[in-house]
């Protein structure tokens, strides 16, 4: 029972909601997970992906049964590009991932890789899927998406579709915990109200942070340039977060607090400013708010431990 206390609190400092917290820590009691996170493989990630698999990895930590969806289907339903590229990114995205977790004392092979291409293209999912389709309205599913579609396929057909699959995608991969980012949580409702029609379990919903971008003013996104990558040079984290929007005093819109909280004290458990040995988020921004901290100190210090992360992973 404290064994499941201990990684519960764990999740909740890495994420912002749980649909149902209470529903989680009996499966945890139980023994009985299987987690899942989906990834569309447009890009090269960048560090908002180590917020997104951040639950997942405590759970798989803790022995539970973790898999790692790379969405290739759904990113081309989302026009990021043609399939057959999009499953090649996925690829280089699957060997970035196993060493994210490597790096976080997660063995690799204990984690399923599944390509979206290898199942959501059969004749067995699709009539899943439309059978599921006669209970969701058009408009329920559309709304699904409002934080995930491109602005150009966001009236598409192909938007609501991929609401529909991401619900069907829980079902067909058999867990029981679904984990993304706060803006899939339309999508984790839909599936938590509609999938006891397909005779399905209600699963429990992990949602995290989007990560701030650089401009403090829009979500990290390479399309929006102001991200920071997994592969970046120390160089290029160097000179991205000394230009990161920091107003003095402030944490408002801050994209250094987002890593510090959801990156840097989850993977290093402290960071040291100004002499002091810093692992509570409120202390830091207590005496960033009393100007103890200068925005140079702050950056430095961030800069110094992203760095040591992400070199964990080269």
């Amino acid at each position: 029972m404290m064994e499941a206390k201990r990684l519960l609190s764990s999740i909740k400092k890495v994420s912002v909601e749980i649909l149902m917290e209470n529903e989680l820590y009996s499966l945890i009691n139980e023994g009985n997970i299987t987690a899942y996170i989906g990834y569309e493989p447009s890009n090269i990630l960048h560090i908002g992906s180590l917020v997104a698999c951040s639950p997942l990895l405590h759970l798989a930590k803790h022995g539970f049964k973790c898999k790692i969806l790379l969405a290739d289907v759904h990113a081309w339903l989302n026009g990021k590009g043609e399939l057959e590229e999009l499953r090649e990114i996925g690829k280089q995205n699957e060997k970035m991932l196993r060493k994210v977790c490597e790096a976080f004392g997660v063995d690799p092979e204990s984690i399923e890789f599944v390509y979206g291409s290898d199942y959501q293209l059969s004749e067995d999912y699709v009539k899943v899927l439309l059978k599921f389709s006669q209970h969701i309205t058009a408009t329920k599913a559309r709304k699904a998406m409002d934080m995930i579609s491109k602005k150009e396929v966001f009236h598409k057909v192909s938007s609501e579709i991929y609401a529909l699959m991401q619900c069907i995608d829980i079902l067909y991969l058999k867990v029981n915990v679904a984990i993304g980012g706060i803006d899939q949580r339309k999508i984790h409702v839909m599936a938590r109200d509609y999938l006891h029609k397909m005779n399905y379990i209600k699963p429990v919903a992990i949602h995290t942070p989007i990560l701030l971008g650089i401009d403090g003013k829009q979500k990290m996104s390479k399309s929006l340039n102001n991200a920071i990558f997994l592969n970046d040079s120390p160089e290029q984290i160097e000179h991205k977060i000394r230009e990161a929007y920091c107003p003095e005093g402030s944490p408002e819109r801050n994209m250094i607090f987002d890593v510090l909280q959801y990156i840097i004290l989850p993977w290093e458990g402290s960071i040291e400013m100004n002499g002091m040995l810093y692992s509570d988020m409120s202390k830091i921004l207590n005496d960033w708010v009393e100007k103890k901290i200068t925005a140079k100190t702050l950056k430095r210090a961030v800069t110094e431990a992203l760095i040591r992360i992400l070199k964990r992973m080269s």
